[in-house]
């Protein structure tokens, strides 16, 4: 019997926010080494703290392991730590592999996996969902889509990372198309729950009692992200949809409630806040 160690699995994470960090804990329980970027020096040292390693730019974790996951808020983000000045792409060794999980427009992501294939460069478009807990748990929902290659060399990456894989497609954008599917229905979704409570208050039902018979039905798609979040995510998608020519008349309509919402001061409160809008049209009595 070989006495031999096993080689240590290394990766980078550039984005070290609450699923960023989420992805960086899940992978060192999983004994992988773990090199994170992040521009708040604070993230990076609590990621020292938990036995990580802190990079002091995308390149240089680029420079530090072949394979990097992408976790930044927005995707002007993703390409500046991508192709900026500092970017993960001008260091990462050819051959290397980019899981790029940072929610981003589809032709976006299309047009990332080829400029990082004119680079020797392999990607998978990977968006997450689950929120910052299911994160922090290894238990993140992953929609990814790319060739084949990239799946195989990512693969113990998704495993540690994540506790359900959606294999989309092997089409670099894919994963996107699907994540933008899923931020539209929680938009649109979150605005029916707002207007169907608002009438059953009308009607004389008790506010607490009505929201503990939604939550508790089939129906209910509850999204904890902080509405101007949320609002935001659905005007990027309806953004796609025009350069696609595909008609969003219902997201459209519920993205007129969030703008509404940030308007009043609600932006920093989850989807139950939106019912307030429909209450003040109704007439109904208003908490506070």
């Amino acid at each position: 019997m070989s006495d031999a160690l096993e080689p240590v699995r290394s990766a980078g994470v550039v984005g070290l926010g609450s699923m960023g960090m989420g992805v960086a804990l899940s992978l060192l329980r999983a004994g992988f080494r773990v090199v994170g970027c992040d521009l708040d020096a604070a993230k990076c040292m609590s990621l020292v703290t938990h036995g990580g390693e802190a990079a002091g730019s995308p390149a240089d974790v680029g420079r530090r392991v072949d394979r990097v996951i992408v976790l930044v808020a927005t995707a002007e983000q993703a390409e500046e730590v991508l192709f900026g000045a500092e970017g993960v792409a001008g260091t990462l060794a050819k051959g290397g592999v980019v899981v790029l999980s940072t929610s981003v427009p589809p032709d976006m992501a299309a047009a990332v996996g080829c400029r990082l294939a004119e680079r020797d460069l392999l990607m998978l478009d990977a968006p997450v969902g689950g929120g910052p807990v299911r994160a922090a748990e290894g238990r993140m929902v992953v929609m990814a889509s790319g060739p084949e290659d990239a799946f195989a060399r990512a693969a113990d990456l998704i495993a540690a990372a994540s506790g359900t894989l959606h294999r989309v497609g092997t089409e670099h954008g894919q994963g996107s198309a699907v994540k933008a599917v899923e931020q539209m229905l929680t938009g649109i979704h979150a605005a029916a729950v707002a207007e169907a409570t608002a009438f059953g208050v009308r009607a004389g039902v008790d506010p607490q009692r009505l929201a503990e018979i939604i939550a508790a039905g089939p129906f209910h798609i509850p999204s904890q992200r902080p509405l101007s979040i949320v609002g935001t995510d659905l005007g990027s998608v309806m953004d796609a949809a025009r350069r696609m020519t595909v008609p969003t008349p219902l997201a459209a309509s519920a993205l007129q409630l969030f703008t509404m919402a940030a308007a009043v001061g609600l932006g920093r409160e989850s989807d139950g806040a939106l019912v307030r809008i429909f209450d003040r049209l109704a007439g109904n009595p208003q908490e506070g």
